[in-house]
């Protein structure tokens, strides 16, 4: 049987991000949303898979029976997806007012001097969890008003949300896309959150 695929045309890479085979499926998708459409193209349908969000493309691929060739050239168009995107900035912006919200959560939950890791899930939404430090793979960043605040992002958060700013506003944390700010969410419109 022939699978149909969409050949897609390589750009050299502009990212410092490339996808592996190595990679569990969820990052892909959380990296690229657009992902899910080419995956289902070679046969996987891992977003309704409950083991296909933590386990690696390869496996993945492996259990539907697709060849190390045919994983490569899966490879090679994700990656060719993901260099179609715009580049992002490497940063984040914490606003005053989030910087004060995530301390006194912190002080709440005896987290005091622990800083937060945002990861963005495989639906566009962001996620925050209290960490002693950033791994060494992470970037730190503070507000000025509140310098004991950290909030940890790997260069995969970054790559989806870069440039962004996170503020906290009628008593719920935001996230304002650089080219949507004031959206409120970065869910796509999945949530309620308008």
């Amino acid at each position: 049987m022939v699978k149909a695929r969409s050949r897609m045309h390589k750009q050299a890479s502009k990212h410092s991000i490339r996808i592996t085979s190595a990679m569990p499926v969820g990052d892909i998708v959380a990296l690229l949303p657009d992902a899910q459409g080419l995956l289902a193209e070679y046969g996987l349908h891992c977003a309704g898979c409950s083991v296909g969000m933590v386990e690696s493309l390869e496996d993945g691929c492996s259990m539907h029976g697709i060849d190390d060739a045919e994983i490569t050239e899966l490879v090679d168009d994700l990656n060719t997806l993901l260099d179609r995107m715009p580049q992002r900035p490497q940063s984040l912006t914490l606003t005053s007012a989030a910087a004060r919200a995530i301390r006194k959560v912190a002080e709440k939950e005896g987290r005091t001097g622990q800083g937060l890791v945002v990861v963005v899930d495989s639906h566009g939404g962001f996620c925050m969890e209290f960490r002693q430090d950033g791994d060494g793979n992470e970037r730190t960043f503070t507000n000025e008003e509140e310098p004991d605040v950290h909030i940890f992002a790997s260069t995969l958060t970054l790559q989806r949300i870069g440039g962004s700013t996170i503020d906290f506003r009628e008593g719920r944390f935001k996230l304002d896309l650089a080219e949507d700010a004031g959206s409120g969410c970065a869910c796509g419109g999945s949530c309620n959150c308008k």
